[in-house]
């Protein structure tokens, strides 16, 4: 059974090989010469499977089954063929008239050896086995190898036209299918001098063997570090959008969220409450006070300084919620987590430095606090509205404060 076992050796070693082609790549029927690659090796695993039953056969002596399974092994030897010149040109993606000239030479000979097949059912003229179990070859398989040869012949000459004209991983790529078919053609000379030796196999099983390691192996080699780049492109695009959006969301005084990121967060709050997914968050609408007289007697320069300086004071104090700047003095933090569990403690805090700052002439800021009432309030608006109107109250209350310590 030592025929037999060469093929069974072929198969598995094609199976190991190409099982990224065969199983694991995903969508690869959407990738054309992948596809045709993959078709072309089942077809060779179909060779094999029919070359090692073809010896169980002979060996057990099943003399109708044998004759019905040669003519099945011709037939799947000549497909392979065909679909060898099928993957030649996908590969290549080259102009219609070499595709079309190599895809109907392949076609032609399936043809043939389909015509052969049928004769030599009543006509022995390919192959026939006498009453011992002989097997005997004849004219029409000769020609049906020398046709093989020949197609062979034709892709190998071109490959290697073809391979003068590139360079590089490509060339070493062409030279590899180029001597594919030059092995091919060997082992198909040895298998019409040695009939009964599994030559065609041999010559298969080091062909895509080759083709594997300087052909598959070399393309997805490439495609990774175009995959590399392409990240690396990606990662650098991300990182300069990011760089662009934080600019375009900052305010570039105080470093902070701007209007536009407010209302962008806005819209999405807005789409929460609609859909009843937020139920727990405040907000709290900032004023500072006295801004136009320190800009209208000391001058924007000090002005903006004392803008930075109310903003740090806002951040310090509630750590844990987004702030943004709306407005030349205005501010607006929207309280969740703990800045909200802890709102009162922290407005508390939060007004008496005020209060603290007033009797040392220092930063004043308004505020006022409200909390989303999910019962009631159909939108943002409603919540934004009751904490401004109770900012502007206690800016009133702020500089009548003010006004006091001032008449002592």
């Amino acid at each position: 059974m030592y025929y037999a076992s060469i093929g069974i050796l072929a198969f598995l070693i094609l199976l190991i090989n190409n099982f990224d082609v065969l199983k694991r790549i995903s969508n690869i029927d959407k990738i054309p010469v992948l596809k045709a690659y993959k078709t072309f090796l089942i077809s060779v695993l179909a060779y094999y499977a029919t070359d090692v039953l073809w010896e169980v056969l002979l060996y057990f002596h099943i003399l109708k089954l044998l004759f019905l399974e040669t003519s099945i092994y011709f037939f799947v030897m000549a497909l392979t063929v065909m679909l060898w010149t099928k993957y030649v040109i996908a590969y290549l993606n080259k102009e219609k008239r070499i595709a079309f000239f190599l895809v109907s030479t392949g076609q032609i000979f399936l043809f043939l050896q389909i015509a052969v097949i049928a004769t030599n059912f009543f006509i022995p003229i390919a192959f026939w086995f006498d009453e011992d179990g002989t097997y005997h070859t004849s004219i029409a398989r000769l020609i049906i190898l020398l046709f093989q040869f020949l197609i062979f012949l034709i892709v190998s000459i071109h490959m290697f036209f073809v391979t003068s004209k590139t360079d590089g991983n490509i060339q070493r790529r062409h030279y590899a299918i180029g001597f594919f078919s030059i092995i091919m053609m060997i082992f198909i000379t040895l298998g019409a001098i040695y009939p009964l030796m599994p030559f065609y196999a041999i010559g298969y099983m080091l062909g895509t063997c080759l083709l594997h390691t300087f052909v598959l192996e070399d393309e997805k080699e490439v495609r990774r570090n175009e995959l590399e780049k392409l990240l690396q492109v990606e990662q650098l695009q991300e990182a300069e959008l990011g760089t662009t959006r934080k600019l375009a969301y900052s305010d570039p005084l105080t470093g902070i969220k701007n209007k536009m990121a407010y209302l962008e967060d806005i819209a999405s709050l807005e789409h929460r409450i609609t859909n009843k997914c937020i139920f727990e968050f405040g907000v709290i609408v900032f004023d500072i006070n006295d801004l136009k007289h320190i800009n209208d007697t000391k001058g924007h320069d000090a002005g903006d300084q004392y803008i930075k300086s109310a903003c740090t004071l806002i951040c310090n104090q509630f750590k844990h919620s987004p702030v943004y700047r709306i407005g030349g003095d205005e501010f607006v933090a929207i309280l969740n987590g703990e800045d909200y569990k802890n709102h009162e403690h922290i407005l508390k805090a939060f007004n008496s430095r005020i209060e603290e700052n007033i009797s040392q002439n220092q930063i004043v800021i308004a505020c006022g606090f409200s909390e989303f009432l999910p019962k009631s309030d159909k939108n943002y608006c409603q919540i934004f509205e009751r904490a401004d109107k109770k900012m502007y109250k206690r800016k009133q209350e702020l500089k009548s404060l003010k006004a006091k310590q001032t008449s002592r």
